[in-house]
């Protein structure tokens, strides 16, 4: 009986593996960015993307923003770090609420349970957003279609 329940209990574990969709653009294996100089996490070019208008985050107050762009591409990224579990559960929240206003239909992926690799994919009409989490670090991404963000996404580092 123990013997059928455990080949049971591994057939189930094995199909749920099967079923769970792989982070998008695999972030949770990139490495973690280190620091707060976010003027040197956010390089001034990857590849041919080119950074733009960057507006360092302060703390507990306001998220980054910067533009990469290339050619008439053009992504917008927002940034930042929080201090505490507590403090990237609240941000989280708020990009999560934000992004998905009146747009939950759009939402093609999500995990919002891990404590630390949180994520969320949209794409429709409006364009096409993906938020992670990195730990205490968050990153968003924002753009006009899913082949600029797959194309950036390939250099982006985080």
């Amino acid at each position: 009986m123990k013997k059928n329940i455990l080949v049971f209990a591994l057939l189930f574990a094995g199909i749920i593996a099967s079923i769970a969709q792989p982070v998008p653009y695999n972030v949770n294996k990139r490495k973690f960015p280190l620091g707060e100089e976010f003027q040197k996490l956010l390089p001034l070019k990857l590849g041919k993307w080119n950074r733009f208008a960057f507006h360092d985050f302060v703390p507990g107050q306001e998220m980054g923003k910067v533009y990469y762009q290339q050619d008439n591409n053009q992504i917008y990224v927002t940034f930042g770090k929080e201090y505490s579990q507590a403090g990237i559960n609240t941000t989280w929240t708020k990009i999560y609420d934000d992004a998905t206003d009146g747009k939950e239909n759009q939402i093609k992926q999500k995990n919002t349970t891990s404590a630390s690799n949180k994520y969320l994919l949209m794409s429709g009409k409006s364009g096409y957003f993906y938020a992670w989490t990195r730990n205490l670090y968050y990153f968003s991404i924002e753009t006009n279609n899913k082949a600029i963000a797959d194309d950036f996404m390939k250099l982006f580092p985080y």
